[in-house]
């Protein structure tokens, strides 16, 4: 018969054998690693992985949302992906720009942090294209701007956003456009230092459970630079 100290005992190795063993992702090219739970499957190469600010990009086979299930490096100016606080702060976005037009922009752009990441996230926009910088544009590239501002980034609502340290999570709803059906964007970035200015995990669909948020966090705090 058991006793109680053989019970326990049990039960812990049950709970401990119930969750998942983290997975070691190490960079093909020996720059980076981090951990991510096995649940989401097998890293593949994710998009646009080495182009332009995009350092790197793994996507995961079977990351539990529809949009997104990539985890991003980036250098230079911090961008996100998914338009998650609209399409001048995404950098797949902003390859529609032409070359001559996307430094001006982006130099005329509030730059993200930990402190100012959360309030560019409820901003319904966040440059003014009325601005000497941008004077010398015509009429059409800047209503160009201002359209791209807004893309997917209409009848916002942030869901919640909180920040610890060099880390944002955060949950908004978001329409593409008016009219459009509510939409959840949602994930985890975290702010480098040095020759690398971002970490992020963003996906959308349907809302996300604390879990999954959780999970997201966990990857991109456990983002380590090789020796």
């Amino acid at each position: 018969m058991l006793n109680s100290l053989s019970i326990t005992a049990c039960v812990a190795v049950a709970v401990a054998l119930s969750i998942p063993a983290p997975v070691v992702y190490r960079d093909p090219a020996g720059r980076f690693s981090f951990t991510y739970p096995d649940t989401f499957g097998s890293p593949s190469i994710g998009t646009d992985a080495g182009f332009q600010d995009r350092v790197a990009a793994v996507r995961f086979e079977h990351f539990p949302a529809r949009l997104g299930r990539e985890a991003v490096l980036t250098r230079g100016f911090p961008l996100v992906d998914l338009q998650a606080i609209g399409g001048l702060y995404d950098g797949i976005t902003l390859q529609i720009l032409p070359d001559a037009i996307r430094p001006r922009v982006i130099s005329g752009l509030p730059r993200l942090t930990p402190k100012t990441f959360c309030a560019a996230l409820a901003a319904p926009r966040h440059v003014d294209v009325n601005s000497p910088l941008f004077a010398s544009l015509t009429p059409q590239q800047r209503d160009g701007l201002v359209a791209t501002d807004a893309m997917n980034n209409s009848d916002i609502e942030v869901v919640q956003c909180r920040v610890a340290e060099d880390t944002a999570v955060f949950d908004k709803l978001r329409r593409a456009q008016p009219g459009a059906p509510r939409q959840h964007v949602f994930g985890a970035v975290r702010f480098l230092t040095g020759r690398y200015s971002s970490f992020q995990m963003v996906a959308g669909g349907e809302a996300p459970d604390a879990a999954l948020l959780t999970a997201m966090w966990d990857v991109v705090r456990s983002f380590t630079l090789a020796n």
